[in-house]
């Protein structure tokens, strides 16, 4: 004949009797258990916040790269010209495209030529000149600070120009 036992299960909790001590062992035999607590569960937290820690850099690199991988500021044309003085310039301006969105309107022009009503530019005197174009975006404008410059060179018609 078989016999049924009732079994019990039994959890194995730490447990501190407080019974009789002053307010400073308490804090003792406290501080002492959480040291136990904390050297044997430290390690487990420290690489679980590591390795979350890197899957959200990683995480992060990747987005950033998906976003901006076309990314660019760039000037359209050449970036040094050679003209005669009787000649004038059409600028092409500059391309950029900042985290996917095109920009190519957000942008200022700094030079030292002259400028006639149609927006061609020309020079008086023969001599070197630029047109400096700074962005105004975030990224290209504050974040990186770039700047792009066409160098366009003015000569007498007689030095065999363009």
């Amino acid at each position: 004949m078989a016999v049924k036992k009732k079994v019990t299960k039994q959890s194995k909790k730490v447990t501190i009797d407080f019974s009789g001590l002053s307010d400073v062992e308490i804090n003792k035999k406290t501080k002492q258990a959480a040291k136990v607590l904390a050297k044997h569960s430290g390690a487990k937290i420290w690489a679980f916040a590591l390795a979350f820690l890197l899957v959200g850099v990683c995480f992060g690199i990747g987005t950033w790269w998906f976003v901006c991988r076309n990314d660019c500021f760039e000037i359209v044309g050449q970036s040094n010209i050679v003209l005669t003085l009787d000649e004038k310039y059409v600028d092409e301006t500059v391309k950029i495209v900042a985290f996917g969105k095109d920009e190519s309107h957000e942008f200022v022009i700094e030079t030292n030529l002259e400028q006639d009503q149609e927006g061609k530019y020309y020079a008086t005197e023969v001599g070197t000149y630029y047109i400096k174009y700074k962005a105004t975006n975030w990224k290209y404008g504050k974040l990186f600070k770039i700047e792009k410059v066409r160098i366009i060179t003015f000569v007498e018609a007689s030095e065999g120009g363009v």
